[in-house]
């Protein structure tokens, strides 16, 4: 089980989750709650929980080393009316801490939430009841050191809140019982405040320019701080604090070193042999090895330059004959200088084996921004011997065009019920690197006979700026409405285009795209048209975020449908969300008759066919 530290009104995630780094002593307050009732608190509004214990520590401005909790007994609830129950991991300790403004959110202290059933996103199972969760072992959360620290009045403000506001205003879940303590740590060593000098080098000074690392080195040799940082100084702090020194030893070859990398193209073939090799990368515990075997042994390194974001692909599976292992480090922008003593935190996966039966070469395929990378080759166990690496990338299909209807027809087919004025800007993302997919299904009544499809209207927005989202509709004639109920789906009509923001992100916006011709469409009773905007992941600055559909915030006189690029889950109120529908309107045209004169069944020719059993007149 997991535990998160998280910051009120910021990105939920880890904030900073580290070994304790204080030295000295230690103090631990200890909170208690039992037989609550924990609700939605709107903290960026300045709510506070109803629970709130204060905590006078008399000792304003020292720092939190942990905090922790433990006996938590909790109830989650599904309350009548709502449309979901209450998770686990919304239920959370709350503290009022000091934090500096490091954040620049224009306040020194903030509250933070501690989930200590972080992960559990399940609850009660039916309406108006209420399930159990437990977590009864004491556990700390070592906080960043010299982070965190006690507001200027001395005191510190606890509660517990829930982080879903479910918008009935009814409780999340009972308390049972639930204990909480913080604890705070050691000063800084004076001289730690203000040092400058690096903890890896010596300098005539006390103290160096991590706070951290400081406390650590000067807690095992106080003259560090007292006097100088001298060589036995940088011995300790490199030793305690764990510090990368890069050092490249009678180089066997022109790239044994990190420094001197072999630059490839796309595609190249490098023939290497290790025999003879040093090893000077870092350790890399992140190629999962055997036999606890950390470094990457002989290896040489080479260097990429990737122009836009795309999947590399390093490989010399087959293709070696010795237990190989490959890892990839950033490098910076293109042309920026290497800096070998980075490479510990640079790295961005590793690879031990792939399915060579005979050596274990090894294969590594990674999607990385624009930018330089290393790539490192050595092996396994201190093995060496030679091979070929191949280094090759798929380049990024240029943009497509933004959303056109060249054609439009002179009909739209909608489900929709409110005026454009009555859009909000609702939506969904289904996470980084995730297509979000909506659609809607046009029975056969609604196309009113045989429809040219000329464009697709559709709903979407998103945030981020500058970004890019390549977005593909497709038609299908189906035997059901809803995706989960059909058994035939034919693929008939597919378009594309791409979606763009500007320096202030898209708004919610309706967009039109045709296809190539118009689509003839002619179902029977009992077959949809259904409708499918694939809404890919956004592409900005080379970061990936999932895209996002736009929805009506309000009712439509037919279900929508939504998929994050898998399976459907069904209908919006299937997911407990009936108010969310997705826009999408088709545009175009009733079928005509022929323009031939004589064609009176409108197949396109004229012959026997048009005048059945009569005979013709002469």
């Amino acid at each position: 089980m997991q535990s998160h530290f998280i910051k009120s009104c910021a990105a939920i995630g880890v904030v900073g989750l580290a070994g304790s780094t204080f030295a000295g002593d230690t103090v631990r307050f200890d909170v208690s709650f039992s037989d609550i009732d924990i609700f939605f608190i709107d903290f960026a509004a300045g709510e506070i929980p109803a629970n709130e214990q204060i905590v006078a520590t008399g000792d304003p401005g020292r720092y939190v080393q942990s905090v922790g909790f433990s006996n938590v007994d909790v109830d989650v609830c599904w309350n009548v009316g709502s449309s979901f129950t209450g998770w686990a991991s919304e239920v959370a300790f709350d503290i009022n801490l000091d934090d500096g403004d490091i954040d620049g959110d224009g306040t020194d202290t903030a509250w933070f939430f501690v989930a200590p059933f972080a992960g559990d996103d399940t609850g009660a199972d039916v309406e108006g009841t209420c399930s159990n969760r437990q977590a009864l072992e004491e556990t700390d959360v070592p906080l960043a050191a010299f982070t965190y620290k006690v507001s200027a009045t001395g005191d510190v403000a606890t509660g517990m809140s829930s982080a879903w506001d479910e918008g009935l205003g009814l409780r999340h879940s009972e308390v049972n019982t639930a204990d909480f303590y913080f604890v705070l740590g050691g000063e800084i060593p004076a001289g730690c405040d203000g040092a400058t000098g690096g903890c890896a080098e010596e300098h005539p000074t006390p103290g160096c320019d991590d706070i951290t690392c400081c406390s650590l080195t000067c807690e095992v040799e106080p003259f560090c701080c007292d006097i100088e940082w001298d060589s036995s100084c940088v011995d300790i702090a490199v030793d305690v604090c764990g510090i990368y020194q890069y050092e490249c030893v009678a180089p066997a070859y022109a790239n044994d070193c990190a420094t001197s990398p072999t630059m490839l193209t796309n595609g190249a073939v490098a023939a290497f042999n290790t025999v003879g090799a040093n090893t000077d990368g870092p350790d890399a515990p992140e190629c999962g090895s055997g036999d606890d075997d950390l470094p990457i042994w002989g290896d040489l390194w080479y260097l990429i330059e990737v122009a836009e974001e795309a999947t590399v692909t390093m490989t010399c599976c087959n293709l070696a004959d010795f237990d190989t292992k490959i890892a990839m480090y950033s490098a910076g922008a293109i042309g920026d200088p290497i800096d070998p003593s980075t490479l510990p935190e640079d790295i961005i996966g590793c690879n031990e084996d792939c399915d060579d039966p005979d050596f274990f070469s090894s294969e590594l395929i990674s999607t990385v921004p624009a930018g330089q990378y290393l790539v490192r080759v050595g092996g396994f166990l201190d093995a060496r011997g030679t091979g070929d690496l191949v280094v090759s990338w798929e380049e990024p299909e240029p943009p497509l065009a933004a959303p056109e209807c060249a054609t439009p027809g002179d009909t739209n087919i909608s489900q929709i019920t409110v005026d454009s004025a009555d859009f909000g800007n609702g939506g969904v993302w289904c996470g980084a690197a995730a297509e979000n997919v909506i659609a809607r299904s046009f029975p056969a009544a609604d196309l009113g006979g045989a429809f040219d499809v000329s464009c697709v209207d559709f709903a979407w927005f998103f945030n981020e700026i500058d970004s890019y989202m390549p977005t593909i509709i497709n038609l299908y004639v189906t035997d059901a409405a809803n995706p989960l109920d059909q058994t035939v789906q034919n693929l008939v009509a597919t378009t594309s285009c791409g979606l763009y923001s500007g320096a202030e992100g898209a708004p919610y916006t309706i967009s039109s795209q045709s296809f190539d011709a118009p689509i003839s469409i002619d179902i029977a009773d009992g077959e949809f048209l259904m409708v499918e905007v694939r809404i890919q992941r956004q592409l900005a600055g080379g970061v990936e975020y999932g895209g996002f559909c736009g929805f009506l915030l309000s009712d439509s006189t037919a279900e929508g449908y939504i998929s994050c690029g898998g399976d459907y889950f069904g209908s919006l109120s299937d997911i407990g969300f009936p108010d969310l529908q997705p826009y999408i309107v088709l545009n175009g045209s009733a079928a005509g008759g022929s323009d031939c004169e004589g064609d009176f069944n409108d197949d396109g020719i004229v012959n026997g066919a048009d005048f059945g059993d009569r005979k013709s007149v002469v």
